[in-house]
């Protein structure tokens, strides 16, 4: 076992480093194994969970069950959390059987909700958007709808959580953690198509917005407190209109009180991202997720063609029935490469610890159980350092030194498609492999931009997702080398001379590697 110590925390800006820590051996390991003073408060924070019962209900699927959950709970009570925060979608198909799976697992590392020193630890859970309404998910557990709409958190919420965590559910609820207060707000379970998820605008967790702002306002100011929903809030993590995002309602709300610091998940988003946290009127931090993190939901791609090695992202309101799926079938269909969904392999969390004049966020993989990079540290009172400054401050991702691109002109078949009305049949055409190395210095890479140019000056630029920039650095699939497969009619007619860039989550550009066809 490997144990590190926390040795202090830079206090230059809004963000700092504190010291790196090591793998840990197993879900028991110590995180903080001394300390220079000891945290007033400190909880951990996972999120999307994504607990599933087998066909029939009578056992878990294997491919979702509690395993990492009780790694994280696990983790987190060694290293002494105070409490544990779940920000929604616990039961992937809405039923009470995947709740209790889930409140049995926190029992059997917390019985009677306490530590092995006696500690009481308090839960923080909401529900998602899964947890709150089954939709035809909860036909893969239950295909006859009498009995779903038996089994279903649904059907009734109260019963549902009282029989798995034995306390009252309400709307939204507060709970004081050593003198911290939290705010807890429910995504609603409702039949109301309003109430399910759209991807953007979500309203399923905003109608308690006024209640809970009224509580508060009567919050200590001199004092951080923490929200918790499922959806992010509106304009703030990874940025503009990301996947996931509320109606602006939680914005809204928590924009009148500085002090704040919401998490939320939903989008399944890497928390190796540097806008996972966002610091304007108030912060704003993303979970991550344990279960199937996305490798390019946290890149805006609405109204664009998506990544290579990804599915087009199109999620635009308004869009008649059916014409989600003809936009994605004419956006994936002339793509080569196989769409990289998700990656099981990669199930985030957080250990925050609150001390008198700053916030840490350890960040952690709990698979490989790697620290996901440096910690967040915001200072109190915080700041707002907006993500402009930040990638100012920032190192671009670069290449390693001696870095080559290798070109090779191919025939490769188009993915094809036979999504929603429109029937794209795949095609051989001339293609080029671009083979180089991943780009492991300086910042972290997010994507690359693949452009080509002709004689005549007429460029145009494809992205590829960095999958194995969302691993841990130190984990063994972070630094592999890249092989991209694009149609040669993807760029300007007579391209022969194409560049590969490395691009972080602001934007930034390291220096490109050139190549010649």
């Amino acid at each position: 076992m490997v144990n590190r110590n926390n040795v202090g925390v830079s206090r230059r800006g809004f963000l700092g480093g504190v010291a790196a820590f090591g793998a840990f051996a197993g879900g028991g390991a110590r995180l903080f194994a001394a300390e220079a003073g000891r945290p007033l408060l400190r909880f951990g924070v996972v999120s999307d969970v994504h607990v599933r019962l087998a066909p029939g209900g009578a056992s878990l699927h294997p491919d979702y069950d509690t395993e990492t959950l009780e790694k994280a709970f696990t983790f987190f009570r060694d290293n002494g959390a105070d409490a544990v925060m779940i920000a929604g979608d616990m039961a992937d198909c809405g039923t009470v059987g995947e709740l209790k799976a889930v409140a049995d697992t926190w029992f059997k590392v917390f019985p009677d909700d306490k530590a092995p020193d006696g500690r009481k630890v308090e839960r923080l859970f909401v529900f998602g958007n899964h947890d709150a309404y089954p939709g035809s998910r909860g036909k893969k557990v239950f295909a006859d709808a009498s009995e779903l709409a038996r089994n279903a958190i649904l059907t009734d919420p109260k019963r549902a959580w009282d029989v798995c965590f034995h306390e009252e559910w309400k709307p939204y609820f507060t709970k004081n953690v050593n003198g911290f207060d939290f705010f807890c707000s429910h995504w609603q379970p409702s039949a109301d198509p309003a109430c399910r998820c759209h991807g953007f605008a979500e309203k399923g967790s905003v109608g308690c917005a006024d209640a809970i702002g009224a509580l508060m306002a009567k919050s200590d100011p001199s004092k951080p407190c923490f929200y918790v929903q499922h959806s992010h809030p509106l304009d703030t993590v990874y940025g503009g209109g990301a996947w996931g995002s509320d109606d602006g309602t939680a914005t809204r709300l928590l924009s009148r009180f500085p002090q704040a610091v919401s998490f939320s998940g939903h989008s399944h988003s890497s928390l190796m991202n540097d806008r996972a946290i966002w610091r304007g009127a108030f912060t704003s931090v993303a979970t991550g997720s344990l279960r199937y993190l996305y490798g390019a939901s946290e890149w805006n791609m609405v109204h664009t063609e998506g990544y290579e090695n990804d599915v087009c992202n199109v999620y635009m309101p308004g869009l008649l029935p059916g014409a989600k799926e003809m936009l994605r079938a004419l956006y994936d269909a002339p793509k080569m490469m196989p769409p990289e969904l998700t990656r099981p392999d990669i199930r985030v969390g957080q250990l925050v610890s609150v001390y008198d004049d700053r916030i840490v966020f350890a960040k952690r993989e709990f698979v490989s159980g790697l620290p996901l990079g440096e910690d967040w540290v915001v200072e109190r009172p915080a700041k707002p350092c907006s993500f402009a400054v930040r990638a100012k401050a920032a190192k671009p991702a670069e290449f390693p030194a001696g870095a080559v691109l290798t070109l090779a002109r191919v025939a490769a078949k188009t993915r094809g498609s036979g999504a929603g009305r429109v029937k794209v049949p795949a095609q051989e055409k001339p293609a080029v492999t671009f083979a180089f190395p991943a780009a492991t210095v300086g910042g972290k890479v997010t994507r690359y931009r693949i452009s080509g140019g002709n004689a005549g000056g007429t460029t145009r630029a494809k992205y590829i997702c960095a999958v194995g920039g969302l691993y841990p650095r130190e984990h063994a699939n972070y630094a592999k080398d890249v092989e991209a497969t694009i149609p040669l009619d993807a760029f300007p007619e007579g391209t022969s001379r194409f560049c590969v860039t490395p691009i972080d989550a602001f934007g930034n550009a390291g220096r490109a590697l050139v190549a010649e066809l």
